[in-house]
């Protein structure tokens, strides 16, 4: 038994509807278990697109504890699909079954539309790529930050060292000696441009 089935060698021979206390059990009497898509309209209205099966030349009807039911239509929609329209009382809460011979029935779960697979796909992939954009932005504003930071610390420390050469004057003579020796001229313009701003 399995879903890949060939729709000539299934066929749908009998729908069972029977009333549960919350709603409803579809059974499908088939030969194998075909693929089935459930689309629901309102409480009232069910729609199922039933996929790898064909009807047989007489599909019965049967409805067993309940009486809400005003009508159930089978339509032959291609060689291998059947549309099943059912207007019933609450039907939205219906369990779909199919039944091989005389087995149990087995719950069919519904299947899952390529529209939905491939839009969930897409809706992750923009996620993710959202995710990773704020991620970089994120770390992009740290390292200006940071390096903001190193700025205006090396701009303070300058400050200060030219503070304690003014107001000590006698050890200026030798910091002013050590610093013009060890400090390139250059780099002694760049460090008075930035502590004037």
């Amino acid at each position: 038994m399995g879903l890949a089935v060939n729709a000539s060698e299934n066929f749908l021979h009998t729908i069972v509807l029977e009333g549960t206390g919350d709603g409803y059990n579809l059974i499908l009497k088939t030969d194998d278990l075909p693929e089935v898509q459930k689309k629901v309209k309102g409480s009232d209205n069910l729609i199922l697109n039933v996929k790898g099966i064909t009807p047989s030349k007489s599909v019965s009807a049967i409805y067993k504890s309940t009486n809400d039911v005003n009508s159930l239509v089978v339509e032959n929609v291609a060689d291998d699909e059947l549309k099943v329209y059912i207007q019933a009382k609450d039907i939205s809460k219906v369990t779909i079954m199919a039944q091989i011979d005389n087995n149990t029935p087995v719950i069919l779960s519904e299947r899952f539309p390529i529209e939905k697979v491939l839009w969930s796909i897409a809706v992750l992939g923009i996620l993710i790529m959202l995710a990773k954009s704020a991620k970089a932005i994120t770390e992009y504003e740290n390292s200006i930050v940071i390096k903001k930071d190193i700025k205006d610390r090396e701009i303070e420390l300058y400050r200060n060292f030219q503070k304690e050469l003014a107001s000590k004057p006698e050890i200026n003579c030798k910091i002013k000696n050590i610093y013009a020796t060890n400090v390139m001229p250059r780099s002694r313009r760049n460090y008075k441009e930035l502590a004037r701003r």
